[in-house]
């Protein structure tokens, strides 16, 4: 074990070496490498451990320790790994100081190969994942085949006297009872409004009104928006067919405006045939 001078020596000249896995690296005679690959060559017996000298193997932990310790680089509980380490390397190699033979040789010899048969069965796994992970992939390199198409299932033989009595039963139906007839929607229609402006005709005043003066009233079949849109087109018509036949009047002064309804004019102002535009720009013209 080197001293506390020796030591600091040693941190300043020959800092410490760690192998990949973070174990101290070890000179013992022939053998030069980390303190892990070490037991496991050991326990493998693929390394000579009685060549290997207690008292180096020792004193290179210690220095190795003691390197750690003063350059404050290594974590405690790593260096508490390389502690147990170096005990089942020790332990090894003095099984091999004992007698051929005893219960101690045979059962170091034992656990010798169990830990070879452990290391094969993790080298034929690891053969199979890498010869797994080199097939082609199902769904990537690969492909399953298609479900096959379903066999065509018979036809049901067919009865030809239920399908007789069914073709009577059918021909026995009233003809109302085998057409389809829509229920019609409630809506104010052409003559429903032409009697309305006939009845409301003599009422009218003497400048006439607008068009919506006309239309019926909430509980006459106006409270859906369709009823009420049917209603207005209805009375139009109405109007426009009194008009043709001069029993009404309708004025439009401009484009898109007011509808106006008066009773015709009286003797002696005639009123053109031209048809009375709607929706345009034009005033009825009168002599």
């Amino acid at each position: 074990m080197a001293h506390d001078g020796d030591a600091s020596l040693l941190d300043e000249r020959r800092p410490i070496e760690l192998g990949s896995s973070g174990a101290p690296a070890l000179r013992l005679g022939s053998y030069e490498g980390p303190l892990d690959l070490l037991l496991e060559l050991g326990r493998a017996q693929r390394v000579d451990l009685a060549q290997i000298s207690v008292v180096e193997l020792a004193e290179a932990f210690g220095a190795a320790v003691e390197r750690a310790i003063t350059g404050r680089r290594v974590p405690l509980s790593q260096m508490a790994d390389w502690l147990v380490m170096a005990a089942w390397l020790l332990l090894l190699r003095s099984r091999l100081l004992l007698p051929a033979g005893s219960e101690a040789d045979r059962a170091a010899q034992a656990e010798a190969a169990a830990l070879r048969r452990r290391l094969a069965d993790r080298a034929a796994v690891r053969a199979m994942a890498d010869w797994l992970e080199r097939r082609p992939q199902l769904g990537r390199e690969v492909f399953g085949q298609g479900a096959p198409a379903p066999e065509p299932q018979p036809m049901p033989l067919a009865d030809i006297t239920e399908l007789l009595r069914a073709c009577l039963r059918l021909i026995a139906l009233p003809m109302r009872q085998r057409v389809y007839r829509p229920n019609p929607p409630p809506l104010w229609r052409v003559p429903d409004a032409l009697a309305r402006i006939r009845a409301l005709l003599a009422e009218l005043p003497e400048g006439g009104v607008p068009l919506a003066v006309l239309l019926p009233g909430e509980g006459e079949g106006m409270a859906t928006c369709l009823q009420r849109r049917a209603a207005l087109a209805s009375t139009l018509v109405a109007g426009l067919e009194l008009t043709r036949e001069g029993e009404l009047t309708l004025d439009q002064l401009a484009a898109f405006g007011e509808i106006r309804v008066s009773r015709p004019v009286s003797a002696g102002v005639h009123t053109s045939s031209a048809p009375v535009p709607v929706g345009g720009v034009a005033e009825p013209v009168r002599t």
